[in-house]
Formats: C-alpha cells, sequence, structure tokens
C-alpha cells in the first residue's frame, strides 16, 4: 500500500476549509483589533450629536464603534436588530445590508466608517 505525499494529504477538503476559516478569523480579529485614530473628536454641531446604532452582538464592526464612542465620551442609543423585531423591521426599511448601520444627525453611514462617522459628528 503506497502512502500518500504530503501535498495530496494538504489537498484534502479538511485541510482547505480549515486554513480557509482560519484566514478568515486572523482577517476579521485584524480588522476589529485596529486602533482608530487617536486624535479627538470636533463637534461641528452646537448640540450633542444624536447618535443611533442598528447593530448584533457578534458583529465585529459593531464592537469597534462601540469602543469609538465609548473612548471619544460619544452618547449613542444602539438597536440589536437580533433581538428586538421592531429594530430589525426599521433596519430592513432602511436597505441595511450589514451592521453596523449608524444614523449620526440624520446622516445615515452603512458600517464601520470613522472618516465618514467623524465628518457627520
Amino acid at each position: 500500500m503506497e502512502t500518500p505525499d504530503k501535498i495530496t494529504q494538504m489537498k484534502h477538503p479538511f485541510y482547505i476549509i480549515g486554513g480557509l476559516f482560519l484566514l478568515a478569523y486572523i482577517t476579521a480579529s485584524q480588522f476589529a483589533s485596529d486602533d482608530f485614530s487617536d486624535s479627538p473628536v470636533t463637534l461641528n454641531k452646537e448640540n450633542p450629536p444624536q447618535i443611533l446604532m442598528f447593530g448584533s452582538q457578534t458583529c465585529q464592526y459593531c464592537t469597534v464603534a462601540r469602543a469609538f464612542f465609548k473612548k471619544h465620551e460619544l452618547p449613542y442609543t444602539e438597536k440589536d436588530i437580533d433581538t428586538s423585531e421592531e429594530a430589525r423591521r426599521i433596519f430592513d426599511l432602511m436597505n441595511g445590508r450589514g451592521t453596523p448601520l449608524l444614523i449620526i444627525n440624520g446622516q445615515i453611514i452603512h458600517g464601520y466608517d470613522e472618516r465618514m462617522i467623524r465628518e457627520a459628528l
């Protein structure tokens, strides 16, 4: 009986799927752990900003957005689309494509984009 060589073993679906999963995990962790800019938030409005976030507990970018708001002491309201039917309905009506969906001073931002968040503030 012949023993398979290393290249044949590496083509096994388990290794391919496992490798892809590991790559996806590392990539997601990298984005979630990236520090946001340390420059302070300059508020362009006289009144405190109104921030509403539609997110979920499993969303890595929602975690980054929460950390950004906390670091800069920005008050925000969060609606969890996984636990609230009303939040999910509103999210769907606003053509939510992914989380977080942010509404900052009336401006809709799909996803976490620090530059757009700073501009909306």
